[in-house]
């Protein structure tokens, strides 16, 4: 039998489940080869905290904060794509001019092939027609994106 103890229990327990199903969840993409990797983690985390309020925040940089933490770079790419899979939404930082976007060109394209919304900020490769493409919408900056994100999506 339930005494009064365990009812309360429960009924936070269902508060926090309820609230966390609700939250949609967004994959931060954005290049990492040729970007330094306090400036790739910096946004990643500055997006995470605006964000988590509203949405459950990855990124592929979790648990590499310091350094490469994968043997292989497969596992990399294969847990990206689990996440991608299980995000909702994919956001896209295009600041960081003259770097590589393979991996996140690819993640854009993977994102847009399973019907999720990919928005990008920032205008670095604005007249790449693929990233246009395979995007559903392009914002000036980052602080433009959360609210879009905020007020489409919360």
């Amino acid at each position: 039998m339930l005494d009064y103890r365990d009812v309360k229990c429960l009924t936070k327990m269902l508060k926090v489940v309820s609230v966390t199903a609700i939250k949609k969840t967004i994959f931060l993409c954005g290049p990492m080869r040729g970007v330094d990797r306090k400036l790739s983690l910096e946004w990643r985390k500055k997006t995470t905290k605006i964000l988590s309020p509203k949405f459950i925040v990855i990124h592929a940089m979790r648990g590499r904060e310091l350094k490469e933490t994968f043997l292989d770079y497969r596992a990399a790419v294969a847990r990206d794509i689990s996440d991608i899979k299980d995000a909702d939404i994919l956001l896209v930082n295009d600041t960081f001019e003259n770097v590589s976007m393979i991996g996140t060109s690819m993640e854009i394209f993977f994102a847009y092939s399973l019907h999720k919304p990919v928005i990008i900020f920032g205008n670095a490769h604005e007249k790449d027609y693929w990233l246009n493409y395979h995007s559903h919408c392009r914002l000036k900056d980052l602080n433009e994106a959360c609210k879009v994100l905020g007020s489409l999506f919360s």
